[in-house]
């Protein structure tokens, strides 16, 4: 393992680290899991399409209930959001970013708006739309997309370069690739399964946050 000694309430850095719920709809493991998780990511993503956005809230409030705080809590879907203290952001597809007026992102204070894509052409659009950042992926091979071919780095650099926002890489993303999707113009990192299927959960994010302040430590 990399010598580098990392706080546990770590200094947020410039590289964002995100962490995305798997669908399973089994919040009890996801919330126990996450209290542990938080305190090594910048946010963490409420990703659970059969919820409706009450339940998400409800998810939002549990999450809430074990410390994580609320401007770290990003609840994922296509729902319109409202002003509120329970969660700091909201993260869309293409259909919500093309078929919904920007403006109400705008008329919501403090929330960020992040929008998945996977070119260059949903990128430039999602911007122009008022999107904060963007997901792109999936980079690398991932049991998230079986049988699914990776975009890869190339498509993940077109993209970074087309685009003024943050692309935050998803797909495939390990402590060991962390140096290359950064080369490639990336200023975050996704995860579902590196985390939450892991054994040590809180582990597997510390070592994520270690690549990534190792790489800092570079840069500087």
């Amino acid at each position: 393992m990399n010598s580098t000694v990392i706080s546990h309430e770590h200094v947020q850095e410039s590289f964002e680290l995100h962490v995305v719920s798997r669908g399973a709809g089994d919040q009890a493991s996801f919330v126990k899991a996450a209290k542990d998780v938080w305190s090594w990511v910048d946010y963490i993503h409420i990703r659970e399409k059969q919820l409706t956005w009450q339940d998400k809230i409800g998810w939002a409030e549990s999450l809430r209930s074990v410390g994580v705080p609320s401007c770290r809590i990003v609840i994922n879907g296509s729902e319109l959001p409202s002003q509120n203290d329970i969660y700091g952001g909201v993260h869309w597809g293409q259909d919500a970013i093309r078929n919904y007026n920007p403006a109400v992102i705008g008329n919501v204070q403090r929330l960020r708006l992040g929008v998945s894509v996977h070119s260059i052409v949903e990128a430039k659009i999602a911007e122009e739309r008022g999107a904060d950042y963007l997901f792109f992926g999936h980079v690398y091979t991932t049991n998230s997309k079986p049988g699914l071919e990776p975009r890869g780095l190339y498509a993940l650099a077109e993209v970074c370069r087309g685009v003024s926002i943050p692309v935050i890489a998803i797909g495939g993303i390990e402590p060991g690739n962390i140096q290359a999707i950064r080369s490639a113009g990336a200023q975050g990192a996704a995860v579902i399964s590196n985390v939450w299927a892991s054994d040590s959960p809180d582990r597997s994010a510390a070592l994520l946050r270690q690549a990534i302040v190792a790489k800092e430590s570079l840069r500087r």
